[in-house]
């Protein structure tokens, strides 16, 4: 049948990390290194799995990364490869030194997505919501094309409302 999966054995910790932990596995790594993910948790005197200590690692010990709050700059930079490859969050990533690909995703899906919507852009697009109406009215036959352009207008009015009349939330 397989093995079991390692965040499914006896003693094995799950959940929130302590500092206490983050300081052994940050301790034995800059004595030992990352060669072998399994043994790491053992030989450092965690009660972790492998899977768990490499992403650990990986998304928020390791000292090149950047913690806190994106710049203008990497912001511009995340939209803009956006356009060109999508969610490819490693590819985006690689251009945004000190930043892992779950950094970038997550701040594409909570902040991003909703500026670029609240702008007036599309963010799968990355065209305006004017462009898209245009181009969905261009492809239908005419006899459509006077009810679609009603009912859009009137649901794009209706979210440009609610955009303007929520409270900021952020």
């Amino acid at each position: 049948m397989g093995r079991i999966p390692c965040c499914e054995k006896d003693n094995v910790k799950r959940g929130q990390w302590t500092p206490e932990e983050d300081n052994k596995l940050s301790s034995y790594i800059a004595q030992h290194g990352t060669r072998n993910w399994r043994l790491i948790p053992k030989n450092a005197g965690l009660q972790r799995c492998g899977k768990s200590c490499r992403l650990r690692w990986t998304n928020y010990l390791r000292p090149d990364l950047k913690h806190g709050q994106f710049s203008d700059s990497e912001e511009q930079t995340i939209v803009k490869l956006h356009s060109v490859v999508g969610n490819r969050w490693s590819l985006i990533a690689a251009q945004l030194p000190g930043r892992t690909d779950n950094d970038v995703k997550n701040h594409w899906n909570t902040k991003l997505k909703k500026k670029l919507s609240g702008m007036g852009i599309d963010p799968v697009t990355h065209k305006p919501f004017s462009h898209l109406m245009a181009e969905i009215a261009t492809t239908l036959a005419p006899p459509q094309v006077a009810h679609l352009a009603e009912a859009a207008l009137g649901c794009f009015k209706d979210e440009m409302l609610h955009l303007l009349t929520k409270k900021r939330i952020d």
